[in-house]
């Protein structure tokens, strides 16, 4: 059994995002799901001048939350075609852990599967596919990649529709079968 770490790129209290991971998750049987909060690790945006003055010691937190668990889902918005800066501070800091071009997932690559979702049709795609380039950078070897359009139209009252079920239930365990 492996240990899956999951988490949201969003800070939005009402995240489409956090709805969206909920439902992947539940769908997980054969591994340990740990469900993680950023906003419990609250970062200042990052800067040389805060660095200067030590890392903060959540950032050391969080990094150890990654390396206990040998596989990583990640749920995030699409902000401007790219991550989130929410999302984008805490890369910026657990990269300051480590060596240029070194893994801060942990010590190898861990297997990550990324996903996102958006009221319009194309769910977030255009940030997906530059965090799946960017992730082996980071220390993350991308497994799968699900992007749900028109989610407003495919949850309805927190359930999937049958279509969209399937697919989100045979993505985790083509993601699950990989670890």
């Amino acid at each position: 059994m492996q240990k899956i770490i999951a988490f949201t790129g969003s800070n939005h209290s009402n995240s489409i995002h956090q709805q969206l991971l909920n439902l992947a998750v539940e769908k997980i049987v054969e591994n340990e799901v740990t469900m993680l909060n950023l906003s419990d690790f609250p970062l200042p945006i990052y800067s040389l001048d805060i660095e200067a003055k030590g890392i903060p010691q959540e950032v050391y937190q969080l990094k150890e939350e990654f390396v206990k668990h040998d596989a990583i889902i990640i749920a995030t918005p699409e902000h401007n075609g790219s991550m989130p800066a929410y999302l984008k501070n805490v890369i910026d800091w657990l990269s300051r852990l480590v060596p240029a071009k070194s893994p801060f997932f942990g010590n190898e690559a861990k297997p990550i599967l990324l996903m996102s979702t958006s009221p319009g049709p194309t769910g977030g795609a255009t940030n997906l596919n530059t965090m799946a380039e960017l992730m082996p950078w980071w220390g993350g070897d991308v497994k799968g990649t699900y992007s749900l359009g028109s989610y407003f139209e495919k949850v309805i009252d927190g359930k999937l529709t049958p279509a969209t079920d399937q697919e989100l239930t045979d993505l985790i365990k083509r993601f699950e079968a990989q670890l």
